[in-house]
């Protein structure tokens, strides 16, 4: 995909679309039907990357915390995708709590 609405690292004016994006969707939480998702396909993380899609502050989180990782931005205006390098990325289940109360769960 190679349009006016897609950014990749490395062209002139990337970092400066990611500032921009960042302050767009900072602080926005989005309605009832606001989503974030990781797309993590075998096949893509293969080929060294994940696809991350939002339409709310997930977005400027992902930027301030992960930016040289930001391989390329697709702005589809409420919603951005970035594709994220597989080295910023620590795998799908890391986003979850460990529920220590599980262990004696077994236990019992």
């Amino acid at each position: 995909m190679n349009n006016k609405n897609t950014f990749v690292k490395g062209q002139k004016g990337f970092d400066k679309e990611l500032k921009k994006i960042a302050v767009k969707f900072k602080g926005k939480g989005g309605g009832p039907e606001a989503e974030s998702a990781v797309v993590a396909c075998k096949m893509d993380i293969k080929e060294g990357y994940v696809w991350f899609w939002a339409d709310n502050s997930d977005i400027t989180n992902i930027i301030s915390r992960s930016k040289k990782y930001i391989l390329e931005v697709r702005d589809c205006n409420e919603t951005i995708g970035m594709k994220i390098d597989r080295k910023g990325f620590r795998g799908c289940t890391y986003c979850f709590k460990v529920d220590s109360t599980l262990e004696e769960a077994e236990d019992d």
